[in-house]
């Protein structure tokens, strides 16, 4: 009956607010845990160059991030591509030169002075999305043609999370933009892309030179159901 008592006590406590999710490895030391990792993904808007880790090493990260995320059908239809040094520097700048054209003067300065804090950053990751596989599975499934596309921003959406949590567990700090579809043609000429792949988001990455702010969050009443 105790036990009982005690179990009933626990179901009725409020248990998000107190349970850590970590795993306790002795009295003082925890192992962080898939959630704990997850947590750690902040955007980071202030961003700078002191990364303790290679180009090859991060790159591979990056490609190890994307090769392990799942997609519809196995379509694998995720395309990256990643910029460091020179190249970092000229998408920022063309990304500038683009909005420049379609951002009236009196606003401009404050875009403008977002760019250089992205451009500050380490590296910039292109996240595309091939169309002609999404067309190849659409005729070799008709029957779900018509969800192929939305499957497709799934599963890059899929990808841009697992990259950004890979690079938040090393500590770097990134946060993900959507300058697409305006930069799309002047991207696609300046580094040789596929007319096939289709830009859907940018991820700029750096050392944290200021950390993010806390968010609000709705209440877990109206954002969870939960059934037993």
């Amino acid at each position: 009956m105790a036990l009982l008592e005690k179990i009933g006590h626990i179901l009725k406590s409020d248990i998000t607010k107190e349970f850590k999710l970590k795993k306790k490895l002795t009295d003082e030391v925890y192992e962080l845990t898939f959630v704990d990792h997850l947590k750690k993904r902040r955007s980071i808007e202030v961003l700078g160059k002191k990364v303790n880790f290679s180009q090859a090493y991060i790159a591979e990260l990056i490609q190890e991030a994307v090769r392990s995320c799942p997609s519809a059908l196995n379509s694998q239809s995720s395309r990256i591509v990643v910029l460091f040094g020179d190249s970092h520097e000229d998408f920022w700048q063309i990304v500038k030169d683009v909005q420049r054209k379609l951002i009236a003067a009196h606003v401009f300065e404050s875009t403008e002075m977002k760019i250089y804090q992205y451009r500050a950053g380490f590296g910039t990751i292109l996240f595309y999305e091939d169309q002609q596989t999404i067309r190849q599975l659409q005729k070799k499934v008709p029957f779900n043609s018509d969800e192929f596309p939305v499957w497709s921003e799934q599963t890059s959406g899929m990808a841009q999370y697992a990259v950004w949590t890979a690079l938040a567990d090393l500590d770097i700090g990134a946060c993900l933009k959507h300058y697409n579809p305006s930069i799309d043609l002047a991207i696609a000429q300046h580094f040789s892309i596929k007319d096939s792949w289709l830009l859907r988001a940018q991820l700029v990455f750096g050392s944290i030179e200021q950390a993010a702010t806390i968010k609000d969050e709705p209440e877990d009443s109206e954002r969870f159901k939960i059934f037993f």
